[in-house]
């Protein structure tokens, strides 16, 4: 069952999608459109899950399951990503897209793997979006991380 972001629980389970480039409003509408149905329809072994979805930036899409009331099951997670495959090739945006994602204010800047060494953007306290999120309550509280409390701290002396 689709619910509003705001009625999901903080301990729900939480998956980010970052894409290799922002939306525009008509593929906004259009990724809306289809994971909202897409959401109200996704079951475990049958089960209907209690799940929503959030665009942040224009670029990224956080999708939220309460798996207090059914799990997402390894077919159900399959699912979620062949949507994003499908909404992938249809609008020809790469959801997969490892970038490093880089926030200042409200803007979103991608870093490819192969430019983190010695870029002059990326410092310790560089905030980036964590691809994995703990928790939708971690999300809620400030999902945006330091470089150096990451997987990048390898990058600063």
């Amino acid at each position: 069952m689709y619910l509003p972001i705001e009625q999901m629980p903080d301990h729900s389970r939480v998956w980010v999608y970052q894409a290799n480039r922002p939306f525009t409003a008509s593929e906004t509408q259009a990724i809306q459109d289809y994971l909202a149905p897409a959401l109200t329809q996704w079951a475990a072994h049958g089960a209907g899950l209690n799940a929503s979805f959030e665009i942040r930036f224009q670029q990224v899409i956080v999708i939220a399951v309460d798996e207090t009331v059914n799990a997402a099951s390894g077919c159900s997670i399959d699912a979620s990503t062949r949507w994003f495959k499908e909404m992938g090739a249809n609008l020809g945006i790469d959801f997969f897209d490892r970038s490093t994602a880089v926030v200042e204010g409200d803007e979103l800047t991608l870093i490819p793997l192969t430019a983190l060494k010695n870029n002059p953007v990326l410092t310790p306290s560089t905030q980036i979006i964590p691809l994995q999120t703990e928790s939708l309550g971690a999300y809620r509280e400030g999902w945006l991380q330091a470089a150096n409390t990451t997987w990048l701290q390898r990058y600063f002396a």
